[in-house]
């Protein structure tokens, strides 16, 4: 690699991903015979060693380390802004990915701080296809933190809802940036231009509040450009008042305006919760107007309010 970043790779990974490249194939044979010498050395850790290196050259003679490497030229800013690289062992599809760790000792150079890690299955570096264009987008979420112009923060604005709703924000910023990652591996031509139906659907599926705006504002971010980390943040926030979009009644996934939770149930009549309950709302919450809408929960214990407060007026000694 012409890169200066270190990239180590954990023996288990290697040795698991060589096992099964060779494994009933023609050069198997080959790797045995020279394994078995192997067996004889009386040393445990020069054993261990001799292993090690006969496992790191097959894997490298069987094109297993090409796809990561490939994926990490593709971005240099990765290489040139990250002292390491690990690539390890996932024990599980849903464990794969890639991050960036920044250590928090500010005596040392920014580069000396920064760590990617990778982690893959040892089967995925038997298909070198779907295995770069995998990373190729996990990489392109690192090259994106790397670069100041991103302006990437760790944290995301914490929602009222608690963290029920902090997950869901966090959601939201995943499928938005993913939108635009997505973009920019079409305009490479690293994946298809069919990609663009699959991220509507993600997209509508994941901010149905924005009805009839939707396709505007996803082809807004699936144009083959970079979207700043705040602009990405205040969208999943709250992405109606991102929009400029806050007229009309609350729409699934939005705030509340009484309570200020986001929800995916609002009253369907607002209107007709009744003349005391509204006036009720009205005292609490004076710019507000059923057009507005309210969730469920809110409409619920106002009505159930005003269902108290007949029920107190009907017992004796009430004033």
């Amino acid at each position: 690699m012409s890169q200066t970043i270190s990239l180590r790779y954990d023996p288990r990974l290697i040795e698991e991903a060589v096992f099964l490249a060779l494994r009933d194939g023609p050069e198997t044979g080959e790797f045995q015979r020279q394994r078995e010498p192997v067996y004889g050395v009386a040393d445990p850790a020069e054993r261990e060693r001799s292993f090690g290196e006969l496992n790191r050259s097959w894997f490298v003679r069987l094109g297993l380390a090409k796809a990561v490497e490939q994926a990490l030229q593709e971005q240099p800013s990765i290489g040139s802004n990250v002292d390491s690289c690990f690539v390890l062992c996932a024990a599980q599809a849903k464990e794969e990915g890639a991050e960036l760790f920044v250590a928090p000792d500010e005596g040392l150079a920014a580069t000396a701080r920064r760590t990617v890690r990778i982690l893959l299955r040892p089967e995925s570096l038997l298909d070198s296809g779907p295995l770069l264009t995998f990373l190729r987008h996990e990489l392109f979420h690192i090259a994106d933190m790397l670069d100041p112009t991103f302006a990437y923060e760790p944290t995301l604005p914490k929602a009222e809802g608690g963290p029920t709703y902090d997950t869901l924000i966090t959601n939201r910023y995943r499928a938005l940036w993913d939108v635009t990652i997505n973009s920019r591996m079409v305009g490479r031509g690293w994946i298809s231009e069919s990609v663009r139906d699959e991220q509507l659907t993600e997209f509508l599926h994941t901010f149905p509040m924005l009805e009839e705006r939707s396709e505007e504002l996803f082809i807004s971010y699936f144009n083959g450009e970079q979207h700043p980390h705040p602009e990405l943040a205040a969208f999943a926030f709250d992405p109606r008042a991102a929009t400029g979009a806050l007229h009309g009644a609350s729409k699934p996934g939005t705030h509340c305006p009484l309570c200020r939770f986001p929800s995916y149930v609002f009253e369907p009549e607002p209107d007709n919760l009744g003349r005391d309950v509204l006036a009720t709302i009205s005292q609490d919450f004076p710019q507000w107007m059923p057009a507005l809408g309210l969730c469920t929960q809110c409409a619920d214990l106002y009505r159930a309010n005003q269902l108290s407060l007949q029920a107190a007026k009907s017992l004796p000694g009430w004033h």
